[in-house]
């Protein structure tokens, strides 16, 4: 299954659980990415449908954590952004083409 791009918002500053956050990384399945753009930004590209990550969010450190997530996979997207930043967008684009 081709991965697909979330945007997670938390309603918390998470700088205080950087513990919880770096647990929900490690927990994370093999070939899927996290990029964490501020305290309470992330992207993640995952083979997971929206469902399945709540129910993963909602058993993980952060289940305290009010929450947000939203499939962005073809949403237009334009910026200027740190390379790492783009190289999560565009890591699903490179396992199409190949």
């Amino acid at each position: 299954m081709t991965p697909r791009t979330y945007i997670l918002v938390f309603q918390e500053n998470l700088e205080s659980s950087t513990d919880e956050m770096k647990l929900f990384a490690d927990a994370l399945d093999e070939g899927e990415r996290l990029f964490r753009f501020d305290y309470n930004v992330a992207f993640l590209q995952s083979a997971k449908d929206v469902e399945a990550l709540t129910q993963r969010l909602r058993s993980s450190p952060l289940n305290k954590t009010f929450f947000f997530i939203a499939d962005i996979t073809d949403a237009s997207r334009a910026g200027n952004m740190v390379p790492a930043f783009w190289d999560i967008l565009h890591y699903r684009d490179k396992l199409t083409a190949a």
